[in-house]
């Protein structure tokens, strides 16, 4: 099945377009052909009934002809008149044969092989007169009588023609309206054929695109753990290759760049340790007294101090959620007391803002690394105080279902831009744009380590919009247990 892929995306488009064109290609073709039959149809109809009009118009002429001559002879007594009417015979019986020829129906046939044998009857009578005169004058008015019965046999005649060709034209119509609901179904079954390979083409092509498509989404979202695998033509085929290989070239870097941080960070920790000690020293003047303007210096380099300390934390804590899969020691884990000890770690945030906590906590469990989830929930009520307004309200709820246990925090704060909604998980990013709070630091890997520690223990974290503040909702799978208790 492999092999009958096509080697191009050309080549792919160019067999479907061939493909699709086969319907209307069909299409034209039989649309010609009943139009030929029709056409055909049409002017044999045409030729019969001029031919057989003009013959059968022939055939009166000529029998007038025949009387006349006959009548002649009757009154002048030349035989030269009867070889005329001979000549004139020869011409009917001529004409008779021709109509015979013709496609006419079996009624006409009948009538012209009667017309046929009584002229002829008529003919053997007058020579029959001619060669006896004693009987001449009794013959002849007889044979004048049969004249009239031989007209009534010519009208006849014409009028059958001109039913026959009555009903070839009402038959050739029946034919043109039976061929043209027959063209407008084949009309729209191409359509819809057309259509159908149409979607199936462009279903074909987008497929590969599509795949290409999510491999670069989850690249620049820095997920290199899932393999890139196209599947199309050869030479999309071979971009997904390319693009697999700079998935793992960019989760080999990233792995690198995650041992150096890692290694800085720790190398940081001795020499930072040393300065917060020394600084610690020259604050409590335990190696000499210090003036004013020396003590506000000291202050300031065990401020920043504390500053780096948690800053290189946080970069540790980032590397090891980063390098580390599932965590260990996961067990039961009530979240309703640990959100409870966390928000009471945070009184003093909230009481330097006036921020009030409103929590709705309902029972739930989870099962997870309890330090990853305490840690988790830190960093989202520490952001949420963080970024609130003065004198707002933060809120979290929480509740369980028979599917999952889902928590929801949010804050009055400024309201995320659309544009950065999808950046604020990436290490190291803060949200720009944010004018009510731009003298608010941070390192950037709050929510970054959020986001690993919730994917670590099988949960997911989204941004909701709203018209005020950010609602992050965290969602865990319920334990099957306690899920059917409920």
């Amino acid at each position: 099945m492999k092999n009958l892929r096509p080697r191009s995306f050309l080549n792919l488009v160019t067999g479907g377009l061939i493909i699709v064109s086969l319907p209307l290609v069909v299409g034209l073709f039989t649309t010609r052909s009943h139009l030929d039959k029709l056409v055909s149809q049409s002017v044999s109809l045409v030729e019969h009934s001029v031919a057989t009009t003009r013959d059968a118009q022939g055939v009166s002429e000529y029998i007038r002809d025949l009387e006349r001559n006959v009548r002649l002879y009757d009154i002048v007594g030349e035989t030269r008149y009867l070889k005329e009417a001979s000549v004139w015979h020869d011409r009917i019986c001529n004409l008779l044969l021709r109509l015979q020829e013709l496609p006419v129906d079996q009624t006409i046939h009948d009538l012209l092989i009667q017309f046929q044998a009584r002229e002829g009857v008529i003919l053997t009578s007058l020579q029959l007169a001619h060669r006896g005169p004693e009987d001449q004058e009794k013959n002849i008015a007889e044979i004048l009588t049969d004249f009239s019965n031989l007209d009534d046999r010519a009208l006849a005649i014409n009028s059958a023609i001109n039913t026959f060709i009555d009903t070839e034209l009402t038959r050739l119509k029946d034919a043109k309206g039976t061929a043209q609901k027959t063209l407008v179904w084949q009309t729209l079954s191409f359509i819809i054929a057309t259509i159908l390979m149409i979607l199936f083409l462009a279903f074909i092509i987008s497929q590969p695109i599509n795949q290409i498509n999510r491999g670069i989404d989850r690249l620049g979202k820095g997920d290199f753990s899932t393999p890139v695998f196209i599947t199309g033509p050869k030479d999309l085929e071979a971009l997904g290759k390319k693009l697999n290989w700079l998935r793992e070239r960019l989760a080999s870097l990233d792995r690198e760049k995650t041992k150096f941080i890692a290694h800085i960070s720790h190398d940081l920790k001795t020499p930072l340790a040393s300065i917060m000690e020394g600084s610690s020293l020259l604050q409590e003047e335990l190696v000499g007294p210090l003036n004013k303007q020396q003590l506000a210096v000291t202050r300031i380099l065990i401020k920043n101090s504390f500053k780096l300390q948690e800053l290189i934390e946080h970069i540790i804590s980032f590397n090891m959620a980063k390098a580390g899969g599932t965590p260990k020691g996961q067990n039961s884990i009530p979240l309703k007391p640990l959100i409870e000890q966390v928000a009471s770690e945070q009184t003093t945030k909230m009481l330097a803002k006036n921020i009030r906590l409103d929590l709705h906590l309902g029972e739930a469990t989870i099962r997870g690394n309890k330090k990853q989830i305490a840690t988790l929930f830190e960093n989202l009520l520490s952001n949420a105080i963080k970024f609130s307004s003065s004198g707002g309200i933060v809120c979290c709820n929480l509740r369980q279902t028979s599917q999952n246990v889902k928590c929801l925090i949010s804050n009055n704060g400024p309201v995320i831009p659309p544009e950065e909604q999808d950046k604020i998980f990436t290490p190291f990013y803060q949200v720009k744009n944010n004018e009510q709070h731009s003298h608010t630091q941070g390192s950037g890997l709050g929510l970054a380590i959020v986001k690993e520690y919730v994917l670590q223990n099988n949960g997911t974290i989204s941004l909701h919009n709203h018209m005020s503040g950010a609602h992050f909702m965290v969602i865990f799978p319920a334990i099957p247990d306690i899920a059917r208790k409920r």
